[in-house]
């Protein structure tokens, strides 16, 4: 019998060695790489930089020039106008349910809100296009200043000379800050500038005192109505004193001149125009073309690996398809020479 052989001890494992990410996929970013690109398209760059500027100069010069006048005004309201408590009350008398109900709740408490939205509305733009005659203006391509009249068989949409009014035209700013509202007028002639924002804020308190004077007008032909149906003194006294107030109200809303706005600043004409911003167009211009050529740069030493990476990994492949082909037999082992012996552990065992 052969002396049983212990099995050998299983050679220790050697740490695999790293292998580098084939194609370049891990290389480390060459900075200098890159700066070398830019530099190398330095003139380029600077060359169509300029040419860009130069280009959105020549077309600004196709833009008409446009100035801006602003009139500073103040929102002349109050806010509250009376209660039943001590420090709030208004009347002599007490006030009844009637009363309180045309004193008290006619005022809004978002009065100035309100005169905001008026100031903005397609209605009272319509209105101040229609009295400063600005339709011509608007519409100047379709105009013949020569002969006065439209073009052709044009005819002028009002709701479209409002729009263009509200967005091109006239600007209206709030400082929240202070309180102050800002009137903006940008037109092709500074004086008109100046003229439509001062005339602004007249015709706005003009249409502002003639709503509120409507109003109080139809109050009071309904209070004389009722006075006339009812019978009893208490209310005929509530009616008088109502009539009182709604009379005073009208005084006063007359006696002011500057009602609701009140003109801190007048507009004045521009001396320099507003728009179009040539030089701010060309520098902006000019430094979007800079940064786009170092992207281009940039992307082209990125363009340019993936090319590299693209043709190794295409090389690569082919090896792979011929390597089979090419490969020699391979021999036979150990295990498998004779069909007597075999190979265990250290030593040769016959099993016959």
């Amino acid at each position: 019998m052969t002396k049983p052989v212990a099995p050998p001890h299983p050679p220790a494992q050697q740490p695999l060695p790293t292998q580098a990410m084939p194609f370049g996929v891990d290389d480390d970013v060459d900075l200098i790489e890159y700066l070398n690109a830019i530099l190398r398209f330095k003139y380029r760059i600077v060359l169509c930089a300029v040419l860009v500027a130069g280009v959105v100069f020549g077309l600004s010069l196709m833009v008409e020039n446009r100035y801006m006048s602003t009139a500073v005004v103040a929102l002349n309201i109050k806010e509250k106008p009376g209660g039943v408590s001590p420090k709030e009350y208004r009347a002599s008398d007490a006030l009844g349910l009637l009363e309180h109900d045309f004193i008290i709740e006619g005022a809004h408490s978002n009065e100035q809100d309100r005169l905001l939205a008026r100031m903005r509305s397609m209605k009272f733009s319509q209105t101040f296009i229609q009295e400063n005659q600005l339709l011509p203006y608007i519409f100047h391509k379709q105009w013949d200043s020569a002969l006065q009249q439209w073009k052709g068989e044009f005819k002028p949409d009002l709701r479209e000379a409002g729009m263009t009014f509200m967005t091109t035209l006239r600007g209206v700013e709030l400082d929240e800050a202070t309180g102050l509202l800002r009137i903006n007028f940008t037109t092709r002639d500074p004086a008109l500038s100046a003229t439509l924002a001062n005339t602004f804020v007249a015709r706005f308190n003009q249409y502002i005192r003639d709503a509120e004077a409507s109003e109080l007008e139809a109050r009071r032909e309904y209070l004389t109505q009722r006075l006339n149906e009812v019978d009893n003194i208490e209310l005929h006294k509530s009616i008088y004193r109502l009539m009182e107030t709604q009379l005073a109200a009208e005084s006063l809303l007359y006696a002011r001149t500057e009602y609701p706005l009140e003109l801190i600043q007048p507009a004045f004409p521009a001396l320099y125009k507003t728009y179009p911003l040539r030089k701010k167009w060309a520098v902006m211009a000019m430094l979007a073309t800079i940064m786009l050529g170092i992207m281009i740069a940039i992307g082209s030493v990125l363009f340019g690996k993936i090319r590299q990476a693209v043709s190794a990994y295409q090389v690569k492949q082919v090896e792979d398809l011929l390597a089979p082909a090419q490969k020699p037999a391979a021999a036979p082992t150990e295990e498998h020479q004779t069909d007597d012996t075999r190979y265990r552990g250290d030593e040769w065992i016959d099993d016959k």
